[in-house]
């Protein structure tokens, strides 16, 4: 993929990368961006002696002999490990030693804080401060941190300013800040942590000193000064942070704040190495994995384990609250946030989360209530704002949105995330000025956001110079300049169709005009859609707009995708953006299953897989089917199992019943209700007749072996295996998530095991197989397959791997015979059909060609190869009326092909269809046909006005031809005659 670069913007740093700076600041050329740290003036000085990594170090008494020290070393290395517990034993001794009591009752402050015993926490660091004045200078943080995860802001304040102002009281001074911007206080935090800046200015901090210049960095990030925090966590990696899990955790955070995920996740990985049980590291680990890749499966086992270790974290709660919104399990998100808010019931995240919740609910009041606490709390936190519109975008509330950030910016005039989501949103709705306006403001303020960049780019550089937009009554359309003509004869007639059939079996129209925008790049779609280059999918629908790649961006079937998309219009509005992810994806699935049969999805033995499994969700549940997957594959037979529930609904119920849904969500009833009121029956009943319906349609991989080679988060996999150590598919899964953790070698002897329990495990042969293929080891892999069988485990899968087998070496006979057993076994997947064709086209079986098109254009509708030579046999055949109802479906895939609308002509015209004959070539005119094809062309449309008796318009069609053949092929493009 091509990335997006600047073009007359300037750019101080690319998009989502962070760079050290390159020229040192003076502390009092402070400016926008920077807090002035002056990074090349610090001479190489020793740190500290005692500096602990990650927490203030204790005040260590010079009279400590060697076997409390050694004592105290291995409680830190235990405590920076997260072995919280073995810390603790190892802790008992130097609590009662008198010299060695200091340190320790710090160390056991620390563990009780990051264990989630906060009032401990609190009353240990209050007993240090007894001690000395040093001592309370490092205990003041820690009992800042424990009054504040228990909701006691005003105390936590007061802890830490009681030593602010002493020399060693850094940590401190960071902390005041934190607890400053927590309070709605951000100007006045600003003393505090510039004095971390001057304190690294005039070398008290010293460039040698980790610790020091993560704090910096963190103060700089607070600061609001991205860029001199990147370039203090740099300098702090150089001489020793690398192992420091603090620095690791603010670093990723500030990656995270500024749109790099990817660069977040390394950091992480490197702090899961040094403490794989701290719990901030795993909350960090879950957002970046829900960030990356929406990786709900991974996040909640990173949650899950967090919370193993500190059952108080309130940042875990909020995270694990936000998994459950997202499948709109409005019970078990609350239940999240509300044990959460029982430790904490001032932080704002969680009472956020709580307003979401309530939003999402439709219970306005409960949504008011969480509002007017947070902004009693902190009148500033426009957070808020974007914190509920997160999980309000998921449910398509693209209005509220736009409503929400326009109160987030007066609230806080500097907050760029909140114009840049302002800007998205307006120009999802249509507001394409105003949405650039808003992204131009976002832009000025952050130049790290690349969404913005891009968007802004698209629209200015792409969009302003290579689209057009034609307005119309019902629609209003943006094709590229280089597409317009050929899009316009067929993407309008058919949007029109789609729009009278769906108004009249919903029984309502939808607000116009519907804008609908085709891209012609695969970039072009994604920025539109995402700000992003790459996001992976040919359609999107936001309520009002619908966006869709063009035909020349890729090949696909532009018809499935935009007759989808328009469904989507329909279930969004008519449920007044209230319908279930599961329902408007599975309903738009319908759509154009019941258009053209072509058009549905294959994912059969996907589907069968998960039901067997148990990873289908009940109905009531089924957005988790779109949430908790691992691949794009799971993604997909979502769809599919969403399709064949609405089937199933509309053959039980009939479509009347099951459109009428969508009102009753849009008037606030939640999925049970929905379903008991608008049909009569529970959820649960429907759930169990919709199973009983699907299994027969199934039954076909009952009597097969079906792979099953899902790989659960790698720690959950560990654990099932230590539950249940005789359980080969348990070690399966074990090797499968080491596997693709890049673990091979452990991998391996897991798989062995598995093996050595039980000797016919299917999956562990098939993973053996595809490892052999792999390794190129042909004879074991034939091994694998013929034991395979003999168990008891032949099926499609199988039968692929034995054609792959022949076709390595070159036995035509066998290749063929495996490939039409698959066939059998699975007649709905294309790749036997693909494969027999190439085997028939090379032997020139045309028959044989024709069976294997005729049967993979039903299950592969995206292939124009399929389409354009199943129409070219056909014609060449003479099969006209087969040819012309093939046609009609190949425009879907092949538009921009002047072959293919000239075949469709031929097919026409044989079949008495002489004007749509004419129609077609003349859209093989504009196609750009080359100079050959355009004198055959008109030879064509000759014949078919001659048919009509046209001889004015046969002369006509002679006089082009004649023109371009006089031409020798540089005559101007073709000209097109009338129709």
């Amino acid at each position: 993929m091509r990335p997006l670069h600047p073009s007359r913007r300037s750019l101080a740093h690319r998009a989502a990368h962070f760079t050290p700076l390159v020229a040192a600041l003076c502390l009092g050329a402070v400016t926008a961006g920077t807090v002035g740290i002056a990074g090349t003036a610090h001479a190489q000085q020793p740190a500290p002696a005692g500096r602990a990594p990650t927490a203030p170090a204790p005040a260590a008494s010079a009279a400590t002999g060697a076997a409390a020290g050694a004592a105290a070393d291995r409680v830190r290395s235990l405590i920076d490990r997260g072995d919280y517990a073995d810390a603790e034993k190892e802790l008992a001794p130097l609590l009662r030693a008198g010299t060695a009591r200091s340190d320790a009752l710090l160390f056991k402050a620390e563990i009780e804080l990051r264990t989630g015993r906060y009032d401990e926490a609190q009353k240990t660091a209050t007993e240090a401060s007894g001690i000395s004045l040093d001592v309370k200078t490092s205990a003041a943080p820690l009992r800042a941190e424990a009054l504040a995860s228990v909701g006691k802001l005003a105390d936590a304040i007061n802890a830490v300013r009681e030593v602010e102002r002493e020399d060693k009281a850094q940590r401190a001074r960071l902390v005041l800040g934190e607890l400053l911007i927590r309070a709605g206080r951000r100007g006045e935090a600003r003393a505090p942590l510039m004095t971390l800046i001057e304190d690294y200015n005039n070398d008290k901090i010293v460039s040698s000193d980790p610790v020091g210049l993560s704090m910096v960095g963190h103060a700089a990030h607070l600061l609001r000064s991205p860029r001199d925090a990147n370039d203090a966590f740099n300098q702090a990696e150089k001489v020793g942070g690398k192992k420091l899990v603090q620095l690791l955790l603010w670093r990723a955070d500030l990656f995270l704040d500024k749109y790099d995920p990817g660069h977040a996740g390394e950091v992480v990985k490197e702090a899961l190495k040094i403490s794989p049980r701290d719990p901030r590291v795993r909350v960090m680990a879950a957002r970046v994995k829900l960030d990356n890749a929406m990786d709900f499966g991974g996040a909640l086992s990173e949650i899950t384990q967090a919370l193993e270790v500190n059952p108080n974290l309130a940042e875990a709660q909020v995270v694990k609250a936000g998994l459950h919104l997202r499948d709109l399990e409005i019970e078990l998100a609350d239940a999240a946030t509300d044990r959460g808010l029982k430790v904490d019931p001032t932080n704002l995240d969680l009472l956020s989360m709580k307003a979401a919740i309530r939003f999402l609910a439709d219970d306005q009041p409960g949504f008011e209530a969480a509002r007017k606490k947070v902004f009693g709390l902190n009148p500033d936190y426009s957070e808020f704002y974007r914190i509920v519109a997160e999980y309000a975008e998921w449910e398509h509330r693209y209005d509220d949105i736009v409503r929400m950030m326009q109160d987030a910016v007066k609230i806080d005039r500097s907050d760029a995330k909140a114009y840049a989501s302002l800007g998205l949103n307006l120009i999802r709705g249509g507001d394409e000025k105003n949405g650039v306006e808003a992204l131009e403001r976002a832009w000025d303020k952050d130049r790290f956001n690349v969404r913005v960049f891009n968007t802004l780019n698209l629209y200015e550089k792409d969009i302003a110079t290579s689209y057009v937009t034609v307005q119309g009554q019902r629609f209003s359309l943006r094709y590229h300049k280089n597409e317009k003509a050929i899009l316009e004869r067929y993407v309008p007639r058919m949007l029109e169709e789609a729009w009278s059939s769906m108004v009249q079996r919903y029984g309502f129209t939808p607000k116009v005009p519907v804008a609908i925008e085709l891209y012609a790049d695969s970039e072009h779609f994604s920025v539109r859609t995402s700000g992003l280059p790459n996001v992976g999918i040919q359609g999107v629908c936001f309520g009002q707009t619908l966006a869709a790649m063009s035909p020349a961006a890729a090949e696909f079937n532009w018809g499935n995708v935009i007759w989808h998309e328009l469904g989507h219009v329909f279930a969004i509005q008519y449920s007044k953006n209230h319908v279930p992810r599961w329902f408007t994806e599975g309903l738009s699935e319908y759509e154009t299953i019941v258009r053209r049969p072509e058009w549905q999805r294959e994912e059969d033995p996907a589907l069968y897989a998960a039901f067997k499994a148990g990873r289908v969700p009940a109905v009531n549940s089924f957005n988790r089917a779109f949430t908790h997957v691992d691949d794009v594959s799971d993604v997909t037979m979502a769809y599919f199992a969403a399709s064949q529930i609405v089937v199933f609904m509309v053959e039980e119920f009939g479509f009347p019943k099951v459109a009428a849904l969508l009102p009753r969500w849009g008037n606030g009833e939640r999925t049970p209700e929905v379903i008991q009121n608008g049909l009569g029956i529970s959820a649960t009943e429907l759930d169990r007749r919709f199973r009983a319906w699907l299994k027969p349609r199934l039954s076909r991989y009952e009597k097969q072996y079906v792979p099953d080679l899902h790989a659960p988060p790698l720690d959950d996999a560990r654990k099932a295996v230590l539950k249940a150590p005789r359980d080969a598919k348990k070690h399966v899964q074990l090797a499968l998530s080491l596997y693709a953790d890049g673990q091979d070698q452990e991998g391996d002897a897991v798989l062995a095991e598995a093996l050595r329990i039980d000797p016919k495990q299917p999956d562990a042969h098939y993973m053996k197989l595809r490892l052999a293929f792999g390794q190129k080891k042909l004879d074991e892999a034939d091994r694998i397959i013929t034991k395979m069988i003999a168990d008891g485990h032949d099926g499609y899968a199988l039968r692929m791997k034995a054609a792959d087998l022949a076709e390595v070496k070159k036995d035509r006979v066998k290749m063929k015979a495996h490939l039409e057993a698959a066939n059998r076994f699975d007649p709905s997947q294309s790749e036997p059909l693909q494969a027999l064709y190439d085997l028939a086209h090379k032997a020139k079986e045309t028959a044989g060609e024709l069976s294997a098109l005729r049967r993979l254009s039903l299950v592969d509708q995206h292939d124009r190869r399929v389409w354009r030579q199943l129409l070219r046999l056909l014609v060449e055949q003479g099969q006209w009326e087969e040819a012309r109802r093939v046609g009609e479906s190949a425009l879907f895939v092949d538009v921009a092909s002047s072959e293919t609308h000239r075949l469709y002509a031929r097919a026409l015209a044989r079949t008495g269809h002489h004007l749509s004959a004419i129609y077609e070539l003349n859209s093989a005119l504009i196609a750009h046909p080359k100079p050959a094809e355009a004198v055959e062309i008109y030879g064509e449309l000759a014949k078919a006005y001659e048919k009509l008796k046209r001889d004015d318009l046969v002369k006509q069609a002679l006089a082009h031809q004649q023109e371009i053949q006089k031409s020798g092929g540089t005559s101007p493009r073709p000209k097109l005659l009338p129709e």
